[in-house]
């Protein structure tokens, strides 16, 4: 049976649309563990409208996404665990072919997917046309969490997501849980896979930029600059990343493409603030502030 962890907040319509693509499983055998960080009733009525569809357990949680699945997890009773978003959906067969996978590979802990949108295009992050072994050298582009699917008693041995990292947490980096959770699995000589043909869908992310999402990729930068300290990575392998955004932010200048330049920018800088305030960071929330 698959455990499906849905952390919630501020949303309906998607998590409807979640839901019905779920009740249409070719794969019957799963549970909803739907943790909601509301402050309302909300969901009440969606959840009481789709329980004789498949069994939901309806749990309250504080803010912070890694904070939430953990709650869930901890309540999780299937053999296999996973993450979707509550704005994403699944094909029919999704949950069939993750266990199929499962079955044909035993020795994986892990199998993640390609997020696509109702179109097909490739959406959240970039993900490849081959199967792969999941490694330190190419954990980015194996998909998100909307995609990983995990065997429980893994997850037992080696935990769930660190609560420092991603949205909502009380720490600066509000990013890069979910890679942190795979780099983990890797570090401990478990075998994970990446499956181009098992798909999760969801919306284009909006690339317009303004305010909100230069802010945000600060806070997301400082999450991935945390991740690559946490995980020792390589002094080369650091500069690479940290060149990419500084050499988009010089050639958005060039351009005279200043909200480019300034998204290019608050990235950089993030990941420079994060690499070097991990794991430290209680008491510095101020001086991490995002300026004016």
């Amino acid at each position: 049976m698959f455990s499906l962890i849905v952390c919630t907040v501020d949303r309906f319509d998607q998590l409807e649309r979640l839901f019905q693509s779920l009740a249409r499983q070719t794969l019957k055998t799963f549970e909803i563990i739907l943790v909601d960080q509301n402050g309302d009733g909300r969901l009440i009525d969606l959840v009481e409208r789709f329980a004789s569809s498949f069994p939901i357990r309806h749990l309250r949680s504080g803010r912070g996404l890694s904070h939430a699945r953990n709650n869930g997890i901890a309540k999780a009773s299937g053999s296999y665990v996973c993450f979707p978003d509550d704005d994403c959906w699944y094909e029919p067969a999704t949950l069939e072919t993750a266990a199929r996978l499962f079955r044909e590979n035993p020795a994986l802990s892990i199998v993640t997917g390609r997020t696509l949108d109702a179109d097909g295009n490739p959406s959240v992050s970039p993900t490849g046309d081959r199967s792969v072994e999941i490694s330190r050298r190419n954990y980015l582009s194996c998909g998100n969490s909307n995609g990983i699917f995990v065997r429980r008693e893994a997850l037992s041995s080696i935990g769930g997501f660190d609560e420092n990292l991603g949205v909502g947490s009380a720490s600066p980096f509000q990013s890069a849980e979910e890679a942190d959770l795979l780099l983990r699995f890797v570090g401990a000589g478990q075998k994970l896979a990446y499956f181009p043909q098992l798909i999760v869908h969801h919306d284009q992310v909006v690339s317009v930029i303004g305010t909100q999402q230069i802010e945000r990729a600060r806070k997301y930068g400082r999450g991935f600059g945390a991740l690559l300290r946490k995980h020792d990575f390589s002094l080369p392998y650091v500069t690479y990343r940290v060149a990419r955004p500084a050499i988009g932010w010089l050639v958005a200048c060039f351009r005279c493409n200043a909200d480019e330049a300034a998204f290019k920018r608050a990235w950089l800088k993030g990941i420079v603030e994060g690499y070097k305030a991990w794991p430290k960071w209680n008491g510095i929330d101020q001086s991490l502030r995002i300026e004016s």
